[in-house]
């Protein structure tokens, strides 16, 4: 009897092996999959974002801008401006954003302002700006007021021209000077604001922006900007028509037609 249980360990010990190498083989594959957040010497930590960027809801700033930001109402949803409701009529010029909710677009140049602050006690730079194009079409068939900004703040800015993926960006400081290149430190305490310009003359496109930035210890990291979780949307005037409107006693009576606004044309 012993001699036949033990004539049959030899044939076993195979099948006992190739078990035991199928549940070690199982247990570091759970391991590596399920425990890989675990800290170690193979651990790769991820990196904080070190710049909170937040854009501001048009409306709430006075643009850099002599004229923008304005919007393109299409033709196809109201043919001009005399097809608006007398209260309508009267928002657009006092608050040009409510065309949005009339499937108006932004007009060219698109005015994004955008709010930085530190993530931390330490100071970053932010070097430069990227205007990424994400799609684009003929222009808006459309029209617009378009009113001179002559209460703009200057602020530091970033041009970008969404036809040519060669253009280079432009940084303008707040005196108006224009340079190739940008160094805008940024702590938690003392946020900065940047203000992006978005250019098309040909097309209606979506875009998005990446600012590059760099932490003291020389660290480079990419922070994107977009219009909350979807890209910003811009079109070109050049298919719309620009009405400025006409004022009498009892405030806005009508729009004319006005080539000087088509132009963006400006008082200041």
């Amino acid at each position: 009897m012993l001699r036949k249980v033990l004539g049959k360990v030899p044939r076993r010990i195979p099948k006992v092996v190739v078990v035991l190498l199928v549940l070690a083989v199982g247990t570091y594959a759970v391991n590596a999959v399920l425990l890989s957040d675990d800290d170690g010497d193979g651990a790769k930590a991820v990196k904080p974002t070190p710049l909170r960027a937040t854009v501001m809801a048009p409306g709430t700033f006075e643009s850099a801008h002599p004229y923008a930001p304005y919007y393109v109402v299409p033709r196809a949803r109201f043919r001009d401006p005399t097809r608006l409701s007398r209260v309508a009529r009267n928002k657009i010029v006092t608050d040009p954003q409510s065309a949005i909710s009339k499937g108006g677009l932004a007009g060219s140049p698109q005015i994004v302002r955008v709010s930085l602050r530190s993530t931390s006690e330490d100071p970053v730079t932010v070097e430069g700006v990227r205007f990424n194009v994400i799609s684009a079409a003929r222009p808006l068939r459309g029209w617009f007021t378009a009113l001179s900004g002559c209460m703009a703040t200057p602020v530091r800015r970033a041009q970008g021209n969404l036809d040519s993926k060669r253009a280079a960006v432009r940084y303008v400081s707040g005196g108006g000077v224009v340079s190739r290149t940008l160094a805008l430190e940024v702590t938690r305490s003392a946020p900065r604001v940047i203000e992006l310009r978005a250019t098309t003359k040909k097309r209606r496109a979506a875009w998005t922006a990446e600012l590059s930035v760099k932490d003291g210890d020389g660290n480079t990291q990419t922070v994107s900007v977009d219009n909350d979780g979807e890209p910003f949307r811009v079109t070109s005037a050049s298919a719309s028509r620009g009405y400025e409107p006409v004022y009498g006693p009892t405030g806005i009576t009508g729009f004319a037609r006005s080539s000087k606004v088509a132009r963006g044309g400006s008082d200041c």
